[in-house]
């Protein structure tokens, strides 16, 4: 739906449109992993860094209180009434089938499974990389979130409903200018095409274990 919603904005083409289009190019590019793992995370990589610069710069933009980001960082509480959306970061940040990708990705590197420090010293290496990619998840989730926390408390009244991926762009485009609208809908885009193919890819990993039981 991310994808479908950033190609409506981008290109005007109708939701299930998007849908269709986002079904055939998640297909297709998973045909990357017949030439090499390497290059199919490399090309996961290229749309996580997408992501990380549309949302920053949107952030930014935005011009959040950065001292009290540092401070819920250091000290960290959830005001009242935000269990739900706190219990909604945590399961934006940390995604099951993302964690059993990695795990099934690890299961590729070329590794002396007889060699006691050549295995430690990959669990270490493995450690780091999980370990970076759950940061730079979270970076992306409170860059998101501080964009728009900075909307709600200058500019939503009391009366506005709650956004939804499409509205949101409106919402920035009227706050912060028509290039945050778009720069939105190509983050969301980068976003929704990564979700849909780890999801994929996750679920083909899975097929392929159960297969093998």
């Amino acid at each position: 739906m991310g994808s479908a919603t950033a190609l409506n904005i981008l290109f005007g083409l109708k939701i299930w449109v998007g849908v269709l289009v986002t079904i055939f190019d998640s297909f297709l590019f998973l045909f990357i992993h017949y030439f090499g793992v390497r290059k199919l995370e490399a090309f996961f990589a290229f749309l996580i860094i997408v992501m990380t610069l549309c949302f920053c710069t949107n952030m930014f933009a935005a011009g959040p209180d950065y001292k009290q980001m540092a401070e819920g960082l250091i000290i960290p509480y959830v005001p009242p009434g935000a269990w739900n959306a706190c219990l909604g970061l945590i399961g934006a940040v940390i995604m099951p089938h993302n964690l059993y990708l990695h795990s099934s990705l690890v299961l590729t590197r070329k590794i002396n499974y007889k060699n006691a420090t050549a295995l430690n010293e990959a669990n270490i290496y493995n450690a780091i990389e999980s370990a970076v990619s759950l940061f730079i998840s979270f970076v992306i989730s409170t860059a998101v979130i501080s964009t728009f926390a900075v909307y709600s408390l200058k500019h939503a009244g009391p009366d506005d409903q709650d956004m939804d991926l499409e509205t949101a762009s409106n919402a920035l485009e009227l706050v912060f200018g028509k290039a945050a609208k778009y720069i939105w809908a190509v983050g969301l885009l980068a976003a929704g095409q990564s979700s849909t193919m780890t999801g994929t890819y996750a679920g083909q990993f899975v097929m392929e274990g159960f297969l093998n039981f």
